[in-house]
């Protein structure tokens, strides 16, 4: 083992959440590696295994397989055995029993991610992770949202029930908030937003699952995003939410895209271009975007042009500051 090896191993070990070092764990036991560099790859990706929660024996993993995947009929159920039905899905292959969880590898490992290993991310790709401790627990241990396990019901996401089982916490009543690692650098101080690592993890679940969804697919949502968020100076978790549901109450352009394009786009929106393929060659879009953006009042930022469109915010988790509101 190389000292870069060590180092970012070391590195990739102190960023691992719960379930990453379950994963990891059990991924271990399935692929066996015997070089150094293939330990850095499972480690790298660790979204190719699947963790199903509380099911260590075959018995329990059936259940699993009946209650969130396969879901048979009630009059089915009753003839089917759970520790049959777990029995015959761990036979498949490519799977393990690890610490009373089942790990199961749902794709295989891309060899060629990066000829040097110590390359890649030493983090998982987390919108957000925070660091959760407790009384019995006080070095902590991290959570990452969004948790992307498909089989684990949304609102109880199997990242943070594997943190509670590390903590020996009931709930997050016992827990307090010790770090945030977010990936929007302008979010400062997260941990001192929150009365309570409860709140703060509930918002933190939220703004996993819109960082997931970018807008459903929407072209340059994030975009549109980080320029909002710049020019309304935001620098809360609270408040980045709030922006984040009403990207519709503001004016955009990105900032690599043609006028022109971007002028024959507003002209069919606003329902003036003409239908005419004569006029519609002559008709002079960029000259158009030009004077839409000025109407618009659109403010350079970073990734962008963006306005407020005078469209009523709706305010959700944060509590707007009146002379911010009044300045918009």
């Amino acid at each position: 083992m190389t000292k870069s090896q060590h180092d970012w191993l070391e590195r990739r070990f102190e960023n691992m959440t719960v379930k990453e070092s379950l994963l990891f764990r059990g991924a271990m036991q399935i692929e066996q590696p015997r070089m150094t560099c293939d330990v850095m790859l499972i480690a790298s990706q660790l979204d190719h295994y699947d963790l199903f929660y509380g099911a260590g024996d075959d018995v329990q993993l059936g259940k699993f397989i009946m209650e969130q995947i396969q879901r048979p009929s009630d009059q089915a159920r009753e003839f089917l055995d759970p520790g049959k039905v777990g029995a015959a899905y761990r036979q498949k292959g490519g799977n393990t029993f690890c610490d009373g969880h089942f790990i199961k590898v749902t794709s295989l490992i891309d060899p060629f991610l990066d000829s040097d290993p110590s390359m890649n991310p030493d983090k998982g790709d987390f919108a957000i992770r925070v660091k959760l401790a407790s009384r019995t627990n006080m070095d902590g241990v991290w959570v990452g949202f969004p948790d992307t396990d498909e089989y684990i019901d949304a609102a109880h996401p199997d990242e943070l029930l594997l943190a509670l089982d590390e903590l020996e916490a009931e709930s997050l009543t016992e827990c307090i908030a010790m770090e945030v690692d977010c990936c929007l650098p302008q979010l400062e101080d997260i941990p001192s937003q929150y009365d309570s690592a409860a709140q703060l993890i509930r918002h933190a679940i939220d703004f996993g699952y819109i960082w997931s969804e970018q807008g459903q697919g929407e072209p340059r949502w994030l975009d549109k995003f980080m320029a909002v968020m710049e020019l309304e100076d935001c620098h809360r978790l609270d408040y980045a939410l709030d922006l984040a549901q009403n990207l519709r109450c503001y004016h955009f352009m990105p900032r690599d895209m043609d006028l022109a394009d971007y002028g024959k786009e507003l002209a069919m929106r606003d329902g003036i271009y003409p239908k005419d393929e004569l006029l519609a060659a002559c008709f002079d879009a960029e000259e158009y975007a030009c004077y839409k953006m000025k109407r618009m009042g659109l403010s350079a930022a970073e990734h962008g042009f963006v306005s407020w469109n005078g469209t009523e915010l709706n305010f959700e988790y944060s509590q707007p500051d009146t002379g911010q509101t009044m300045q918009m």
